[in-house]
């Protein structure tokens, strides 16, 4: 058995087609095919079904590719590994950015401070990050998970901030000056939103859903900078986050809270407990847990006021 004939099995597996895979490595099908008959013909099963034109793992293959993977992540941990050792450092960390992404200059300032030689990569999409590179992603979530530690040093995760969700009215907006907001005052009035896809829209969708009402969202944008031109141009109101959209957009909206719909969401900071830490990857976990903990102490100490 030979590594390429695992490395060529894993492709196929992720793609499910022969022809793909056969394309995106440059050989000819044909080869890739025997290549797989042969690795099949070795360990004395198949692992795959054929399912039209499709490759789909049966349960020996997904077996194999535990395996497969976990030899791959091995190897590329050794290289990460024997690169510090012989002080060949690889300082490259990637940054995935679904939740928090106004945070993100003064976070990168910071490393970018304790090491000016650290390369940042910063990604919206796990997918779009290279694979075996160290990866930090920070996203949001609605709900709590017993799983997730909030210490530091946890193995696969930890929570960085829990805050609630609030409404924003631009100033001009009549509902402004009403005491108590409620969902029913909403209906009808035109919301802007972060795409579909996007972590607080999702976590949004959780919480109106609770209560059987959904915004009318008529304008969906890419940003939060884009957001904050719409609501200067007062086309509707939106649900953001209180701290980390903290003082957004506040010379022409007001932040108002609607009392039969409380909403909060929780920001994550997750990596990958099989890929090997490098000094830069510790060194970005660590700055990042450092903010955030300065960050929270802020706004504990204006509720306290």
């Amino acid at each position: 058995m030979e590594l390429l004939q695992l490395w060529y099995f894993r492709e196929i597996a992720h793609s499910g087609h022969l022809s793909r895979t056969a394309e995106k490595l440059h050989i000819a099908q044909p080869s890739l095919s025997q290549m797989l008959k042969r690795l099949e013909n070795e360990l004395g099963i198949s692992l795959f079904d054929r399912i039209g034109k499709r490759l789909v793992l049966n349960e020996n293959g997904v077996i194999f590719l535990k395996y497969t993977d976990q030899i791959f992540s091995a190897l590329n941990n050794a290289k990460l590994e024997l690169a510090e050792h012989t002080e060949k450092k690889e300082k490259q960390v990637i940054l995935c950015v679904s939740s928090a992404s106004l945070l993100l200059p003064e976070i990168v300032k910071q490393i970018q401070k304790a090491d000016p030689h650290i390369h940042l990569r910063i990604v919206k999409d796990p997918k779009d990050a290279e694979e075996g590179l160290p990866m930090l992603r920070l996203y949001s979530t609605a709900k709590f998970s017993q799983k997730i530690k909030a210490k530091r040093g946890d193995e696969t995760k930890q929570i960085l901030m829990k805050e609630p969700i609030r409404l924003l009215l631009p100033k001009s907006h009549p509902l402004t000056e009403k005491e108590t907001l409620l969902a029913e005052d909403l209906k009808g009035e035109p919301f802007i939103s972060l795409g579909v896809q996007s972590d607080l829209a999702q976590i949004i969708r959780i919480f109106t859903g609770e209560i059987v009402w959904e915004p009318e969202i008529t304008t969906y944008v890419d940003s939060p900078a884009m957001m904050r031109q719409f609501l200067k141009l007062n086309l509707g109101c939106a649900f953001v986050p209180e701290y980390t959209w903290y003082r957004f957009a506040e010379d022409t909206a007001v932040l108002k809270a609607v009392h039969d719909l409380p909403m909060e969401r929780y920001l994550i900071m997750e990596w990958d407990p099989d890929l090997y830490q490098t000094e830069a990857f510790i060194l970005c976990k660590n700055i990042i847990t450092d903010y955030f903990i300065k960050y929270n102490r802020r706004f504990r100490s204006i509720e306290e006021v």
